[in-house]
């Protein structure tokens, strides 16, 4: 029995009926207003004994790791202002999800008082705080969103509650050492390392938190502090309200770096929506474009959220703040905030050429001289054409019985002319920018339903098809064209020779791939179909890495994740 499932079989489907777009929607005179709100101002004791004022702000998800302006004026009524300060402080947001649902964070930001100003704090004093965040994601000269907030209230000569200061995201240099002042608390707790970061070393000595990072590592990393009260246990900070226990360091990043991203589904994050919520299966078809007008529905860097709009509408930072796709993901990992994600779901490699209906895209991409150009192309229309054509899909039938399904795929792909397009989108942007290019291939995935391939034969597809990218860019320009391919997605059944079998868990000694990753009806229906060798995953436990809303074809966020951990980290700058 033929069975079909993967996703270059369904996979690829997606990438061609979900997508076409109009230009990139002008961007508005006027910011989006999303309200940032001042909460009640505290006061806690710093180490060296004197009071700090504790301004606590919630803000949008969206100014995570974005450097914000706070004004507060602390002043005697009656008598006049005694002390203003301005801050730009880079906002830490606590630990970012994968995807990201949180749609606001609280800051908490402080101002240290000297022995004079501590000295007056039972005289009656009040604070006026005025936060002004506004932030032009793309770098056009167009802030996309942007609130402020004013407050004055009185301030409290002691501090009350479980308000902590927070500490702004850290930045350093691969095997430097920084030291940072630990928050300062409204009422009195010491701190000590929790769970530690991934990759370098932490400590809390004399008052400060010491990070030391390694001197290879290029990335993003968490400390978790935990308070201490005196005389109990640790209390995880995060736990209580206001509180920030989380601190983000960044390692060797280029901050200024300019990245866009382009390209289908796989770039788009399709079955997520911007607010970093994943599409239901039930919502499938609602989210297939129509027949004439396609809007990149459904997908992570837009907002459109049914096919009965008529245009592309990308979310105001591209879908950066829900960390979902691979290109969000490695931007977030190196705090990268100049980014725009351009991708449509289901376009291909001529919409994005000269010529093409999206090439306006391509020449904005291109004007807005970027350091780093992201994309995975090439799926589309292939899959349509093999999937629904009659003469193909009976091609591939045909080659069970006598051979020859190597020289289908490869006259699949001369029919719809990959080589050529991509070549010619490949050369465009090679011509137009100085960026780096990192060509994204394409995951293996296996859908829950079946159609007319086996789960081998789609994954022989999907190897052709990246040895197609990965041949056409040494010959453009390998230099500049980055090919990076993503980390096996174990099916979890045998399915040589596309890719070794040389692993077990069959008490019988069946060798599969993996333990399987795919989405959850997924491996359901493969226990059911090889119930003696199916191995079921991920080993280690944690989320599939492909989604169950469009019957198992894109990866989830924790499949980009993989993905994204294969681009190799930006240049130091």
């Amino acid at each position: 029995m033929i069975r079909a499932r993967s996703f270059f079989t369904l996979a690829l489907l997606s990438l061609v009926t979900l997508v076409a777009a109009a230009g990139p929607a002008p961007a508005s005179a006027r910011p989006t207003s999303i309200p940032i709100r001042i909460g009640h101002v505290s006061v806690g004791t710093s180490s060296n004994g004197l009071a700090s004022i504790l301004v606590p702000i919630s803000y949008p998800i969206e100014f995570a790791g974005r450097l914000v302006e706070t004004r507060v004026r602390l002043h005697d009524p009656g008598h006049g202002t005694l002390r203003s300060w301005t801050l730009h402080e880079a906002l830490s947001s606590g630990h970012r999800g994968r995807p990201e649902k949180r749609r606001r964070f609280t800051f908490v930001h402080r101002l240290g008082l000297d022995e004079s100003l501590d000295a007056r704090l039972r005289d009656g004093l009040a604070v006026r705080v005025r936060s002004l965040a506004v932030t032009d994601i793309d770098g056009d000269g167009h802030p996309e969103v942007g609130s402020t907030d004013l407050k004055a209230q009185p301030l409290p000569a002691n501090g009350a509650g479980g308000l902590c200061s927070s500490i702004p995201r850290i930045k350093l240099r691969p095997g430097h050492r920084i030291s940072v002042p630990l928050p300062v608390c409204a009422a009195e707790v010491s701190w000590v390392v929790g769970k530690g970061p991934e990759r370098g070393r932490a400590q809390v000595r004399q008052g400060r938190l010491v990070y030391q990072a390694p001197r290879r590592f290029r990335g993003s990393a968490e400390i978790q502090l935990l308070k201490k009260a005196p005389g109990g246990g640790a209390v995880r900070s995060a736990g209580e309200p206001l509180s920030e226990s989380v601190v983000q360091v960044t390692v060797g990043t280029a901050a200024s770096a300019v990245v866009r991203a382009l390209g289908d589904s796989v770039t788009a994050g399709f079955g997520y929506y911007s607010n970093g919520t994943p599409m239901t299966i039930g919502r499938l078809l609602g989210c297939r474009p129509p027949a004439t007008g396609y809007d990149d529905a459904c997908s992570s860097n837009s907002v459109v959220v049914s096919n009965t709009a008529t245009k592309v509408e990308y979310a105001s930072d591209y879908g950066l703040s829900n960390n979902i796709s691979w290109a969000a993901q490695w931007a977030n990992e190196h705090a990268i905030t100049n980014y725009a994600n351009f991708a449509v779901s289901g376009s291909e490699p001529a919409d994005w050429a000269p010529g093409g209906q999206f090439h306006e895209k391509t020449e904005r991409i291109e004007s807005e001289d970027p350091d780093y150009v992201l994309l995975t192309m090439g799926a589309n229309p292939l899959l349509s054409n093999m999937l629904f054509g009659f003469d193909n899909m009976g091609c591939a039938i045909y080659s069970q019985i006598v051979g020859g399904y190597s020289e289908c795929i490869e006259r699949a792909f001369g029919e719809v002319h990959l080589r050529e397009r991509l070549a010619s989108l490949y050369r465009d942007l090679v011509e137009h920018t100085d960026a780096t290019i990192y060509l994204m291939q394409y995951h293996l995935s296996v859908p829950s339903s079946a159609l007319a391939y086996s789960a081998t034969q789609i994954a022989q597809m999907g190897v052709l098809l990246n040895r197609e990218i990965a041949a056409v860019a040494a010959e453009v320009n390998p230099q500049r064209l980055q090919v990076v391919a993503p980390p096996h997605f174990n099916v979890g059944i045998d399915i040589s020779p596309a890719y070794p079998s040389n692993y077990s868990c069959s008490r019988l000694g069946y060798e599969v791939d993996g333990p399987s990753v795919q989405s959850t009806p997924t491996q359901d229906e493969l226990e059911v179909l090889h119930p003696l060798s199916f191995c079921e995953g991920p080993a280690g436990g944690g989320p599939p890495w492909v989604i169950s809303g469009d019957t198992g074809i894109h990866p989830s966020a924790t499949g980009y994740e993989q993905m994204a951990s294969q681009v190799p980290p930006p240049s130091a700058g």
